[in-house]
């Protein structure tokens, strides 16, 4: 998959999720909506490597493929969990 197709199926996904603009969607660059994607918004890691990630974009058929590759090759799914955890438990009182 090209890098531009990948960025577009995300738009694509974004704009039917309904939760940002769609403005806001068409000013991201590719590279900032795929980044978007591959980064923890907790903590700001990166999940996937950043050489890694343009063979797994050219792997990809499609956004659920690349997101399952993604999924399997994350730096640290556990940190992720920690930061979600984290923030629930600043919330509780």
């Amino acid at each position: 998959m090209l890098k531009v197709n990948l960025a577009d199926e995300l738009r694509q996904r974004q704009y039917k999720l309904g939760r940002v603009s769609k403005e806001l969607i068409d000013a991201l660059t590719d590279d900032q909506i795929i980044d978007s994607y591959i980064t923890c918004f907790c903590c700001g890691e990166k999940q996937v490597d950043a050489n890694q990630l343009p063979q797994i974009i050219a792997d990809a058929e499609n956004m659920e493929q690349f997101f399952m590759v993604c999924d399997t090759t994350a730096k640290s799914k556990s940190n992720v969990i920690n930061c979600v955890e984290g923030i629930l438990r600043e919330k509780e009182f």
